[in-house]
């Protein structure tokens, strides 16, 4: 995320700079608008990443839905039964939930932290490769200037390279 707002950072200065004498130089100068989030969004890349992600935490999901299920069966087991249960025993089914809830929530924040850890590894993994190709489509189009399309208040469609960007990452 760090690297990714950098680049945005970066694209927007780019656009603050461009004055009016870069505009006037526009008819000598070659400049192209990318969308970076339209190209992270359908890079195969990003699907890549979301079956990989899917894999490694399929176990510690499948554990959590596990221990959901098992807390609700304590209550219901509670609730359907309590008043035939004796009173200890009602006590222990309520620790049981208890100490599930409190396992729950523990193995859950876990599971989200590592989850967002890795989606952002993947993610700068992801926008190493994008901001390459954005140069290599700039160099190979002969473009002066590459603008962040959503940093800037308009520009023309046909200035849009995001689509040749999604092109030459689907290569990669």
């Amino acid at each position: 995320m760090k690297t990714m707002k950098t680049f945005f950072k970066v694209i927007t200065l780019a656009a603050a700079m461009v004055s009016v004498s870069a505009v006037q130089a526009a008819d000598t100068s070659k400049i192209g608008v990318v969308f970076p989030s339209k190209v992270m969004k359908e890079s195969p890349q990003r699907a890549r990443i979301i079956k990989q992600l899917e894999g490694e935490f399929k176990g510690r999901y499948e554990e959590l839905q596990s221990l959901e299920k098992s807390i609700k069966s304590i209550e219901t087991k509670i609730k359907k039964d309590g008043e035939l249960l004796n009173k200890s025993e009602v006590t222990s089914l309520q620790r049981d939930i208890e100490g599930k809830i409190s396992e729950y929530k523990l193995k859950r924040k876990a599971f989200e932290e590592d989850n967002r850890r890795r989606q952002g590894e993947e993610n700068q993994k992801v926008l190493s490769i994008v901001s390459k190709v954005i140069n290599e489509v700039a160099k190979e189009g002969g473009y002066d200037l590459i603008l962040n399309g959503e940093q800037i208040v308009f520009s023309k469609p046909a200035l849009d390279i995001s689509d040749k960007v999604i092109q030459k990452i689907s290569t990669k």
